[in-house]
């Protein structure tokens, strides 16, 4: 049984996000999604779905966060589950990032989803379906030239989401990590020509771009009731690039 549950999906009305989103809404749950900017597109999005609401939110702001899960329980009674897919990425080679691009990557990608989850962990520990998920990267285990920040940001996301597990863990709260590898319609790829696509994809074994609905697959799948056992765990979807 999955109508009633909720969901609050951090950076859910884009990518790899808004391919949560739907996939929740779909399965008759309650989303709240966050975004940073655009509201164009996160408004004609959440008009496409009567169990979906959305909010503006940076999640490397405390107050923004609480906000979030507070508006998350205003509107649909409680919260059950919360998915931080939010992420930005400040490219350049190590010797040239500045310590303002450092600093951003690492306050919203790592210090980001520690507030939201440090916000949401009330209200999805008193769930009997409590569930939080992660949404990190490849680059996190394999490295990426010219994405140093990135990539330890979204390392640091391991080590969070497996200490986080062991700490809820005797409340009944699983905590996963879901690790994309490149994604179409997403961050780098989303305006890539077909040439750079080509590049990516001769270097996966399974020679293309991982869709976001595979993404979301995995991670609706760590919501599940019969994911129940799975805690502290990493689900890669990368088709084979980083084995």
């Amino acid at each position: 049984m999955t109508d009633g549950r909720v969901a609050l999906v951090a950076g859910g009305t884009r990518g790899i996000g808004r391919a949560i989103s739907e996939r929740l809404v779909a399965d008759g749950w309650h989303v709240l999604a966050t975004y940073r900017t655009d509201d164009a597109t996160a408004d004609e999005f959440a008009a496409r779905h009567d169990r979906l609401s959305v909010r503006r939110a940076d999640i490397a702001s405390t107050s923004d966060c609480s906000q979030a899960v507070a508006q998350a329980v205003a509107v649909f009674g409680s919260l059950d589950h919360l998915v931080c897919n939010a992420a930005i990425s400040r490219d350049s080679r190590l010797v040239e990032t500045s310590d303002a691009d450092w600093d951003a990557v690492l306050d919203t990608n790592l210090s980001g989803v520690f507030r939201m989850i440090r916000a949401a962990l009330p209200s999805i520990s008193a769930s009997a379906n409590g569930r939080v998920v992660t949404v990190s990267s490849v680059a996190a285990t394999m490295g990426n030239s010219g994405q140093a920040a990135y990539a330890a940001s979204k390392a640091g996301l391991l080590g969070l989401t497996r200490t986080l597990a062991r700490e809820v863990a005797d409340q009944g709260v699983t905590v996963n990590i879901v690790m994309p590898g490149p994604t179409a319609e997403t961050g780098m790829t989303a305006d890539a020509d077909a040439a750079f696509v080509a590049a990516i994809s001769r270097k996966i074994p399974l020679r293309r771009l991982g869709r976001p609905e595979e993404v979301a697959h995995a991670v609706r799948f760590l919501l599940d009731d019969l994911a129940a056992f799975t805690t502290g765990s990493v689900i890669t979807v990368d088709g084979g690039l980083s084995m």
